[in-house]
């Protein structure tokens, strides 16, 4: 699993020694020496001394070390540790802070000087929908226990309502063949037992059981789906035309689930033409700000979102919260990776740059307006037909 994470990730022993680096740490450690393992110790190298303290009752902490790579250029690196239980081991994780050093596989956009991820971009998109994935996990398995216990709990009342009617269904192949009992008596034997069982509620109440109960199962089959979805790789997926609320719509399914009670979403759809896209990408890149969005609200807010057409050739969405906003100063790093201003192991830093670059790649635009105490909105233009390279002209 810490394979997996795209999180750079180390475990270091009581001593202060190497246990564990995965495979993003040592890439970062090469970045500081060839010889990774010299490039971890550098970058373990100067633990908290309160974290060594098997007395200390805190339980994480973050610190920056600066220091040099192999051509003498300083880097600033951010460490949150975090102590393992009760084994005396510590994990720490780091991420380079600012943009003013770029590790391999990142770039600045020229027009921008926003810092971007480049490299196989089906590896990075797929590496963020398993964070992403992670994160909604916990929410998910809230979500489906729900419908879970109340299909157990309509099925314990259905077996109770089945064995009444078996038994109602008994006496009556009974009554039916004693020829003593006469018709007006089998008649009696019958009310008493219908009133014994309360057989008029099991009449009214057994339809809603079962189609309560097929509900549930439906939401349940609803929700792996939309996951199994988005999770998947789509190495193959290829441009084609695609209406734009539908992924919206399956996209809400999916971050209602870690959004609680507390967030309502409203739509505002006017009428859009298919636009030609990479559905799945459209995909990730609203359920990263959707996920935002919802976790800037503290309790009782409201997401809305909204799509117009913009004349015939652009469609434009917007995503608004009013949650806790930002400041000038987390909106000028907002697209840069690794930038967070989540908690401890809440955020790796890479969603909206990843969302950024999926805008890009389908030649369209993103920005964004907040302010502290104001909310956010995403504006989120595109394309309706993809620009087409032109063909170059044949000299007579």
């Amino acid at each position: 699993m810490l394979e997996a994470l795209p999180l750079s990730v180390a475990v270091v022993r009581p001593d202060g020694t190497l246990c564990y680096a995965n495979a993003p740490a040592q890439r970062l450690a090469k970045v500081l020496h060839t010889d990774p393992e010299l490039g971890i110790t550098r970058l373990i190298g100067g633990t908290p001394a309160h974290e060594r303290d098997p007395d200390c009752t805190n339980t994480d902490c973050e610190d920056r070390l600066v220091c040099a790579d192999e051509f003498g250029k300083p880097l600033t690196v951010v460490r949150q540790w975090r102590r393992c239980g009760d084994t005396g081991l510590l994990s720490v994780t780091f991420r380079p802070a600012g943009n003013d050093h770029h590790l391999p596989g990142q770039g600045t956009d020229a027009a921008t000087g926003v810092a971007s991820l480049t490299g196989d971009p089906c590896d990075l998109l797929h590496t963020d929908k398993l964070a992403t994935v992670g994160q909604l996990a916990a929410g998910m398995a809230h979500e489906i226990n729900n419908p879970v216990c109340y299909v157990q709990s309509n099925l314990g009342t259905f077996r109770d309502y089945v064995n009444k009617l078996f038994g109602l269904l008994e006496l009556a192949d009974q009554l039916v063949h004693d020829p003593r009992r006469g018709a007006v008596e089998r008649g009696k034997a019958l009310d008493a037992r219908k009133q014994a069982i309360d057989f008029a509620t099991i009449v009214q109440d057994l339809p809603a059981l079962l189609e309560e109960s097929r509900e549930g199962v439906e939401r349940i089959r609803h929700i792996v789906q939309s996951l199994r979805d988005f999770s998947r790789a789509d190495v193959n997926d290829s441009w084609q035309l695609y209406d734009v609320y539908r992924t919206l719509d399956s996209t809400l399914d999916i971050v209602r689930s870690v959004s609680d009670n507390y967030v309502q979403c409203t739509t505002s759809y006017e009428p859009l033409p298919l636009v030609e896209c990479h559905p799945t990408e459209l995909n990730q890149l609203f359920t990263n700000i959707l996920i935002n969005a919802s976790q800037a609200i503290e309790s009782n807010g409201h997401i809305t979102i909204s799509g117009r057409p913009l004349g015939t050739t652009h469609v434009q969405i917007d995503i608004t919260d009013d949650g806790c906003g930002m400041d000038e100063q987390v909106l000028s790093h907002l697209f840069e990776p690794f930038f967070t201003t989540k908690g401890v192991g809440k955020g790796t830093g890479l969603g909206l740059p990843i969302s950024y670059g999926i805008v890009k790649k389908h030649s369209g635009d993103i920005v964004v307006r907040s302010a502290p105490g104001r909310g956010t909105t995403f504006q989120i233009t595109l394309p309706v037909k993809q620009p087409r390279p032109q063909q170059p002209q044949m000299e007579q």
